[in-house]
């Protein structure tokens, strides 16, 4: 949800710190924020006056050595950042282990967002719930379907006779699978729903957008059933114990287990009787070593999963011409070091090249030095020709599968990892090799999707530049890598090596017209931009300011007057 706020954000100070220059620190993403957390935040926050749909504040938040939050900043539409100052106090509060660097505790730059939605809305008019006895036959099922992404499609019952889950899509475990449970305990779950007036509630709490999940929450007790529909019900005032009850039954059914391969998923394959020979076994294993699982990984192989290759059955044979290829174990599990030299110690793949070299593909793009050393002491070509190989990408809950190209180190440099780049640089690669864009390592160290706190993206560019990339090559638009990096630091440092600010690409645009960077634009200036260059429309860029808004003409206004009083 993060990126729906890209277009609009309007930066609002805390109050936490004096004003703190933080450019160099280091920056931490939500979710590895998160895992460093005392105790939960709260992220989704009712507050009087909030309209239904949604609202949401971005904060970036400085984190001192000790955990404590020093400063916070807000970001979204001017509707939202008007509750800012009635959250800072909260946000203020939140405290985290130390974030470290090298084993020392260091400041850290976190982004963050919190929702605001409306206060819930309350039932208006009470149902009688059934009442619950000692023997009296209990389900509560849970059913979360896909969204566009990635989100775990699957349904799970817990009941009084026991514990059913069917995983359906981005679950480690698919197909129907089976648990015991205590009939106690979901009576006493049970109980705990009635008391909240769950029967009392609206049958729908569904917000006005699309291609979120939807979750059912269905109770049945003693054949007396209710059904409540969340779809995004937060946005609409829906209470938050329907939330809670849906986290209850995961927690009571360990659904982890079967959604990420978290311990315990083994055991319980195991009182079902799996097959721990299977081609679906095979597949549980590469779903649990691309979460990272690696005790997991190693339950399964102690259960005798093979690590050579089973054919699938005929069910999942690909129709006759599919060119799809399976992906190998040891680039399911190239993203996360530990599992994979754990797969490499079972002799995962030693006669696949290919998925050696894929693997390294993955390594470097996850920037970990520590696992492309392994995958090429096991036999990967830091040199491999990926035209020859298929990769394989996940996109919008898709898998997506396409002929490679490039080399290693561009995905090295696309991890904005200098040690990985540094690395790679070892084996003295071809600089200039292009992927399918026509683009070398050189676009890809300031590649714009990605922030630059650390200035570690500079430090990629700096290396690549000092073995001999060229900072102005082209790609098949004819963009260098200054058209396409919208990075201040980068842009300064492509500039410092030679960019060519004047650079026309097939459109006639030089850098300053193709940047969505307002601050490099005064830069550009600096460095000699031509500002009577017309692109091929005919337009100069004050001329094309016009469609790009009033910030974009402003910063152009501000460097002419700057320029022409030097």
């Amino acid at each position: 949800m993060v990126g729906i706020l890209a277009a609009l954000l309007l930066i609002h100070g805390g109050f936490l710190a004096p004003d703190d220059p933080h450019s160099s620190y280091p920056s931490i993403s939500y979710e590895v924020a998160r895992k460093h957390e005392v105790k939960p935040h709260r992220r989704t926050i009712p507050v009087d006056g909030v309209r239904p749909g949604f609202n949401q504040l971005h904060l970036t938040l400085i984190v001192s050595p000790t955990g404590d939050v020093t400063k916070a900043d807000a970001s979204g539409s001017d509707a939202d950042l008007k509750y800012w100052p009635s959250l800072q106090g909260e946000v203020g509060q939140w405290r985290f282990e130390p974030f470290d660097k090298n084993g020392i505790p260091v400041t850290v730059e976190v982004e963050e967002y919190v929702d605001l939605v409306p206060p819930e809305r309350m039932p208006k008019k009470h149902v009688i719930a059934p009442a619950i006895g000692p023997d009296s036959k209990v389900t509560v099922n849970l059913k979360r379907t896909g969204c566009f992404g990635s989100c775990p499609s699957y349904s799970v019952a817990v009941s009084t006779t026991g514990i059913t889950f069917d995983g359906r899509g981005f679950v480690v475990a698919e197909g129907k699978h089976t648990d015991t449970a205590d009939a106690d305990e979901i009576r006493e779950f049970a109980k705990r729903i009635v008391d909240a007036d769950f029967y009392s509630m609206d049958e729908s709490y569904s917000a006005s957008a699309t291609d979120l999940p939807t979750y059912v929450l269905t109770v049945s007790i003693d054949g007396h059933q209710k059904q409540v529909v969340d779809y995004e019900g937060a946005w609409e005032g829906m209470p938050a114990i329907v939330t809670d009850i849906e986290e209850r039954v995961d927690a009571l059914a360990r659904t982890s287990r079967w959604i990420a391969g978290d311990d315990g998923l083994v055991q319980a394959l195991k009182a079902e009787k799996f097959n721990f020979q299977s081609f679906a076994a095979q597949t549980m294993l590469k779903e649990a070593a691309s979460h990272g699982q690696t005790a997991t990984v190693q339950q399964f192989l102690q259960a005798g999963v093979p690590v050579k290759p089973i054919p699938p059955p005929k069910l999942y044979k690909e129709e006759p011409g599919s060119s799809f290829q399976p992906v190998g174990l040891l680039t399911s599990a190239s993203h996360h070091t530990a599992t994979l030299q754990e797969l490499i110690s079972a002799g995962a793949s030693r006669d696949d090249q290919g998925d050696k070299d894929l693997a390294l593909v993955g390594a470097a793009q996850a920037g970990s030095v520590e696992a492309a050393r392994a995958l090429i002491a096991y036999g990967a070509n830091p040199s491999a020709d990926l035209e020859k190989l298929t990769i394989t990408q996940e996109s919008g809950g898709m898998t997506l599968q396409g002929p490679g190209s490039g080399n290693v180190l561009i995905y090295a440099a696309e991890s904005g990892n200098p040690a990985i780049v540094r690395e790679m640089l070892k084996y003295h690669p071809k600089l200039e090799a292009r992927d399918r864009e026509g683009k070398t390592a050189m676009f890809s160290a300031g590649d714009y999707r990605s922030s630059d706190q650390d200035g570690a993206r500079v430090e990629c560019v700096r290396l690549l530049a000092k073995a001999g990339a060229n900072v102005n090559a082209r790609d098949h638009d004819g963009n260098t890598p200054l058209h396409e990096t919208f990075l201040t630091d980068v842009e300064e440092e492509l500039l410092k090596l030679g960019a060519n600010v004047n650079a026309r690409n097939k459109d006639g645009e030089t850098p300053i017209f193709t940047t969505v960077d307002n601050d490099a634009i005064p830069l550009f200036v600096k460095y000699g931009a031509d500002l009577s260059i017309r692109n091929n429309k005919g337009e100069t860029v004050m001329e094309a300011a016009k469609s790009k808004g009033p910030l974009r003409q402003e910063a152009l206004r501000k460097a002419m007057q700057t320029a022409s009083s030097r």
